[in-house]
């Protein structure tokens, strides 16, 4: 058995529209990204060539709090995308992606007996995971659908620090 692991947002959820809903001026993050997650159910899929007919298990790291569960199982059951697990950010965890995936990676090692070796290939939009990634001998690629940020508050001109 081989796994792959998947990013969601913006590596196969198509998260672009929904990044003008963060509201900026919450300072809790859960409350910042609530409509930004509640919508993510009517994200379009990007870069189906990463799951579509691979033939390893499909396990997804999430930053998207578990609040929001029920949305995402439905969202990849609708668009075809069978994963055999599924690792989400627990409740008053604010770490940053990088961390919490790192955290999420030994769960995956520790308690889903998922060995290193079977891990085929990890995908993220970011590149800074990816590196995280590569640094603990897995392969990675940052594979992001758009380049707009939704981490970043923007500038009073629009554009994104």
């Amino acid at each position: 058995m081989s796994f792959i692991i998947l990013d969601l947002d913006n590596t196969v959820a198509d998260d672009a529209w929904r990044i003008p809903r963060i509201n900026w001026q919450k300072s809790n993050p859960d409350e910042r990204y609530h409509d930004y997650h509640l919508l993510a159910a009517f994200d379009n899929v990007g870069n189906r060539h990463l799951f579509e007919g691979v033939p390893h298990d499909i396990v997804v790291f999430t930053a998207r709090p578990v609040a929001y569960a029920a949305l995402t199982m439905e969202w990849l059951s609708r668009n075809g995308i069978v994963a055999k697990h599924v690792l989400m950010r627990n409740p008053g965890d604010h770490r940053h992606s990088r961390d919490l995936k790192m955290t999420q990676l030994r769960w995956l090692l520790d308690l889903y007996d998922v060995q290193k070796h079977e891990i085929a290939c990890a995908y993220d939009d970011r590149q800074d995971v990816v590196d995280a990634f590569r640094a603990n001998g897995i392969a990675a690629e940052c594979c992001p659908i758009h380049n707009q940020c939704a981490y970043t508050a923007p500038t009073t001109e629009g554009v994104q620090q």
